[in-house]
């Protein structure tokens, strides 16, 4: 192992102590270390990772009473992709205690130092931890940049070389196999690993593999497994209660969310996930206490949103107290002051609110706020926010706004069997059976037309009339997977004939990325991946 320069180093240390991080930066300054910065804030440390790119980061974890701590720090970062690959992040604490462990855990730290600790210890872990970031350069820069299939190679290339850390490269090819959408490389991976040893990690990943597949039961069985042996793998309970809901068992599953809950209570997706659960079981009780938990840490958390004041609000008026549903919306519009579509959500929850009253005059305001912001944030909500949007514009009579949302949930995935009978289900719920169900048909038939037309574009060779006109599709159903591949598809049809160009390049990256995040498992989408990876290599 070779010795550290510490003289290039970039290091930042968090603590609400100044004579604590004093200390610890003579420490560092002994170990030949000069560019060193501290803060006793989470906000201010958020900040300051922001600007600049630390190498090492000491993060203790209690920062203090109604502060951000380590743990949203973690989060924060992860989430925002401020950490770059080569950052060692360790968690720092005084405290043992369950909540804090399990809490820290949810987001992975390198690695965790308890107070007190000596400069050799520090020294020894941060050994450790940068010769096996080095290890892991080359793979971890392609993931940090979201360039899978370059990571896929690095992978490939290091496990040809038989390294002493080869399972944890087989795990990185098994992680990013998943991300690929490549299920059945993925399961060879952990099916070879658990032959040899049950480990969790490998259990874990082959159960998602089941869950992406919709093997349900086999994937239950898995992360039952899982929960029974290791009391403490919180992300195995997450996965079971996902499974158990696919399965229509929404009363386990939310059982099993609330044993995870009370391990881990500080994790905030949890929180919502509970919360969720609660609502389709029509346990009031529980949804109100998951959701106000989410919302209290939501403000010090970067996974603060607006629907959990809404959900909590809609709570409110099932409990017939109307009243705190308004105040909680009031809350809501002053934290996400500025957001349209946070704002658009909470005033059409208020119009159910009024409406629960019988506050005409307040019924109308909300209504006209809600109609004020519709047309700039309707195409930009999610499939699920968008059904709920539209269900709550029936509930306050407003058709044709709900319908309009209606259409774009069906543009964009009128290939998703299991979205469109969400949709189906919103229009009964509003008395609209016959007339959902045509839209939802006529919908359907207008997205074939409109591939089928493209599609014979291509195959008369008008390669740039395709473009074109797929370009022109993807902007009237941007989610949609088909006309995202189509114009892939397109596009490279064109580069192999008529060459290259970075721009070519570029919009074929943007098409690809968007299939992954709609669905990764998509045939289509990995003969693309191919095609595209030969394109560039010409």
């Amino acid at each position: 192992m070779a010795k550290i320069n510490f003289a290039p180093k970039r290091i930042l240390i968090i603590d609400d102590f100044s004579e604590f991080r004093h200390s610890v930066k003579k420490m560092f300054q002994a170990m030949g270390a000069v560019d060193i910065d501290d803060t006793g804030s989470g906000d201010d440390a958020v900040d300051k990772i922001a600007s600049k790119p630390y190498d090492i980061i000491l993060c203790d974890y209690n920062l203090g009473e109604g502060k951000r701590d380590g743990q949203q720090i973690l989060e924060e970062v992860k989430h925002r992709e401020l950490l770059r690959y080569s950052t060692c992040f360790i968690m720092v604490t005084a405290e043992n205690t369950m909540m804090m462990v399990m809490g820290a855990m949810e987001y992975k730290p390198d690695d965790y130092l308890t107070k007190p600790f000596t400069k050799d210890a520090l020294l020894n872990r941060l050994e450790k931890l940068l010769d096996k970031k080095s290890d892991f350069e080359g793979v971890e820069k392609a993931i940090h940049r979201k360039d899978y299939l370059a990571a896929m190679q690095v992978c490939n290339a290091r496990i040809a070389e038989k390294p002493k850390n080869m399972y944890e490269f087989l795990q990185i090819k098994a992680e990013l196999s998943i991300t690929l959408g490549s299920y059945h490389d993925a399961e060879q991976i952990y099916d070879t690993i658990i032959a040899i040893r049950r480990v969790p990690w490998a259990l874990i990943g082959l159960g998602k593999v089941f869950f992406h597949t919709h093997r349900f039961l086999e994937a239950k069985e898995v992360f039952q497994e899982l929960v029974d042996e290791h009391r403490a793998l919180v992300e195995a309970y997450d996965w079971l209660a996902k499974t158990l809901d696919e399965l229509g068992d929404t009363k386990e599953a939310q059982n099993v969310l609330t044993r995870a809950a009370d391990i881990s209570p500080k994790a905030i997706l949890r929180q919502k996930a509970l919360a969720n659960m609660a609502v389709k079981n029509k346990d009031l009780n529980t949804a109100e206490k998951s959701f106000k938990s989410a919302v209290d840490m939501g403000k010090t958390s970067c996974f603060k949103e607006a629907t959990d004041y809404t959900g909590l609000a809609k709570v409110m008026i099932e409990k017939k107290t109307p009243e705190k549903a308004i105040g909680i919306l009031e809350e809501s519009k002053k934290v996400f002051e500025g957001d349209p579509e946070s704002s658009l959500q909470a005033s059409v929850v208020q119009g159910l609110a009024y409406k629960d009253m019988g506050d005409e005059a307040g019924l109308k305001k909300a209504l006209d706020e809600a109609s004020s912001l519709f047309d700039s944030v309707r195409s930009t909500m999610s499939a699920d926010a968008s059904l709920d949007m539209a269900n709550s514009f029936f509930q306050l009579g407003e058709k044709e706004k709900a319908s309009r949302i209606m259409q774009d949930v069906v543009k964009n995935n009128h290939d998703n069997d299991k979205l469109l009978k969400k949709a189906q289900a919103v229009f009964d719920k509003a008395g609209m059976k016959d007339e959902g169900s045509n839209m939802i048909a006529a919908t359907k038939k207008e997205l074939v037309r409109i591939n089928n037309e493209g599609v014979m574009l291509v195959r008369n060779g008008k390669l740039q009339e395709a473009i074109e006109y797929f370009e022109k599709a993807a902007g009237g159903a941007p989610e949609n997977k088909i006309i995202n591949a189509n114009a892939a598809q397109a596009i490279l049809m064109y580069m192999q004939k008529s060459g290259k160009t970075d721009k070519h390049i570029h919009q074929v990256k943007q098409y690809l990325e968007k299939i992954r995040r709609v669905d990764p498992s998509y045939d289509k989408y990995h003969s693309l991946i191919a095609l595209f990876q030969k394109v560039v290599a010409v």
